[in-house]
Formats: C-alpha cells, sequence, structure tokens
C-alpha cells in the first residue's frame, strides 16, 4: 500500500454520514456532486462542488445531474438556497445544468436571482440562457409564479480576486486547459480562457485546479502554495489503438496524467490532494493511486462524498436531509440575501 493511501486512512476519520447543513463558523464544507467529465456515467455525474462557508453557499460548476445531485443532498431547502454559481470554463460539462438549478430554484421558492461569474463569454453564455428559455419565464409568471428570482445575472471575470463577503474570498487565476498543438505546445489562437478558483475562509482553503493540463509553469503552484485541500481533475490515457481509444486520448493534450498531478502535488503539499473530474468515468481509486507517485495525503472523491475543512479534515457521504415532497417543505417566501 502506498505511504500516502497509508496516512490518508489512518488520519481523516470517516466519521460524517450526513449533510452538514452549514459550515461551521471557521471551517469550510465541501459536497462532491459530480466527480467525472464528459462521458456518461451512472456513478459519477458531470464536475460540481457545492462549497459552503458559514451561511453562505455556492456551486463550482454545473456540470450533467448537478440539480439531481443537489436535490439528493439536501432536498428542496438547499435546491431553493443556492443564487452564486462559479464556473471554471464554458464546456457543456461544466454548464449544462446551470438553467436547471436557477429555474428549479426560482420556480420552487428562491427569490434572489441566480447570480453566475465566469471566463469571457460567460455573460453571453447566460444571455442565451435567458432568450432560450423567455417563453417559459413568461408562461410561469403569467399563471402565477412569482416573478422576484427569475433573472440570471453574469458576470466575465479576470484572473485576481473577484468575491469578498463575510469572510469568504474567492480568487481567480488562468489554467492550462486552452487548445494547444500537441507536436511544438503552442497555444492554437483560440479566444477564450480557462480558469481555476481559491476559495479563503476564516483561515481555512481550497484549490480547485478547473480542468487544466497541469505543467511546471502552471498557476496552480503558486494559487495551492499553502492550500488545506487542493482538487485536481485527471485522465489516464486510452490503452489500445482503436478508434475510440484514439479519440479518447485527443483530450490528453488539454488534461493532465497521474503523473502531472503527482508533480503539483508535491510542489504544493496541500494537506489532503484530492482527484475530482475523472476520466474515464470508470477507474477506481486503486486505479488512481496506484498510478500516481505521490506520498502524501491523497484521496480519489466519489459522488455526494463531502469533506470538512477544519482543524481536521473530515470525509463523509451527503444525503438523507431536507424535504423531498414540495408541498411539505418550507421553502416559499423565505428570508434570503
Amino acid at each position: 500500500m502506498r505511504r500516502g493511501t497509508l496516512y490518508l486512512l489512518t488520519s481523516l476519520l470517516i466519521l460524517q454520514f450526513a449533510h452538514i447543513a452549514s459550515a461551521a463558523e471557521d471551517s469550510i464544507s465541501l459536497t462532491f456532486l459530480g466527480t467525472g467529465a464528459p462521458r456518461p456515467s451512472l456513478d459519477r455525474y458531470g464536475p460540481s462542488i457545492l462549497v459552503e462557508a458559514g451561511s453562505q453557499r455556492l456551486l463550482v460548476d454545473a456540470g450533467p445531474g448537478m440539480r439531481e445531485r443537489l436535490f439528493q443532498t439536501g432536498g428542496f431547502e438547499l435546491l431553493t438556497d443556492i443564487n452564486l454559481i462559479l464556473l471554471t470554463h464554458l464546456h457543456f460539462d461544466h454548464t449544462i445544468s446551470v438553467p436547471g438549478l436557477w429555474l428549479s430554484g426560482w420556480l420552487f421558492g428562491r427569490k434572489s436571482p441566480m447570480t453566475v461569474y465566469g471566463p469571457e463569454g460567460t455573460a453571453n453564455m447566460m444571455n442565451n440562457f435567458e432568450a432560450a428559455y423567455a417563453w417559459d419565464i413568461e408562461y410561469r409568471e403569467t399563471v402565477g409564479v412569482h416573478q422576484e428570482g427569475s433573472d440570471l445575472i453574469a458576470y466575465d471575470i479576470e484572473p485576481g480576486v473577484f468575491y469578498e463577503k463575510d469572510g469568504l474570498k474567492i480568487t481567480a487565476f488562468n489554467v492550462e486547459h486552452m487548445p494547444i498543438d500537441m507536436n511544438t505546445g503552442d497555444l492554437l489562437g483560440m479566444k477564450g480562457s480557462t480558469l481555476g478558483f481559491r476559495i479563503d475562509y476564516n483561515g481555512r482553503s481550497v484549490v480547485f485546479s478547473g480542468d487544466t493540463r497541469s505543467t511546471e509553469f502552471s498557476n496552480i503552484i503558486e494559487h495551492a502554495m499553502d492550500a488545506d485541500v487542493l482538487i485536481h481533475e485527471v485522465q489516464m490515457p486510452a490503452l489500445g489503438n482503436s478508434p475510440e481509444a484514439q479519440l479518447a486520448n485527443v483530450s490528453l493534450s488539454v488534461h493532465s496524467t497521474p503523473a502531472q498531478v503527482a508533480a503539483i502535488f508535491e510542489r504544493t503539499q496541500p494537506r489532503l490532494g484530492v482527484y475530482s473530474h475523472i476520466i474515464p468515468p470508470e477507474l477506481t481509486s486503486e486505479q488512481l493511486l496506484n498510478a500516481t507517485d505521490y506520498d502524501g495525503p491523497l484521496l480519489v472523491a466519489e459522488d455526494l462524498m463531502t469533506l470538512t475543512i477544519g482543524d481536521e479534515i473530515v470525509v463523509g457521504i451527503a444525503g438523507g436531509s431536507g424535504t423531498n415532497i414540495f408541498t411539505e417543505a418550507d421553502v416559499v417566501d423565505q428570508l434570503q440575501d
């Protein structure tokens, strides 16, 4: 057994078997709603992570199945309580559930607008979502659904601190996910950007790599040097020479192998390294850990896994809280910021 794996199993107590409704005053709570990527999987839904810090809640990315996992985690109470989404980039597997949460949360009681931050092009994408569902919104308002909360507000952001509220600070940084020439490594000149995020709260911190190929020049290194948790994507090459394997391996130029991620973990030495956005989704924890030459604490995330980042990092499983029958929930007309 790898020393890093043994350290993880003996140092992180798996104590938490129900969703934490709100993070402790000085901790950050994470719920992995989806740990997969573009390929469909019944075990790993599309990438999305719920972040809770004090009374504040937000999502990092909104992949396929996010709304359902969120509902599974906290029922209508959680579904209607989130009005902030951060997007690392604009691929469909990171954005497709934005309309589902925006409109479902509003339809079932949220009175505050949905706000989305992301890279260049985010505001345009959200404007298109609004245009696509304008008839839907008008229809529901006409038959009596409240108007408050149906707005979708979006901001294109640049690297740097873009959000500070009640002790929560969020910093964006560029990551290496734009298309390159596989022979030279040169960028191919496509417009746009891809981001990672660092979230700080009351002395606790978590870094999200976003999608990236992570080289020795990665901005992740600077931003994760003193982080409690570093969540990094990973892709293992497909074996063989079938057309499917060749197509699958096209994305190796914009994603990170276990060896590349190990180098990032080695440089940054987080209290805990975590794999998420796992390609292919059928990879097991054992396969990924055995392929990663890193002796620090390392964990492979699963859907509905939780982390509470405090003096200790506590691992748990979400689900079983909240109300799943709308007429039995107390979510309409509640006071919201």
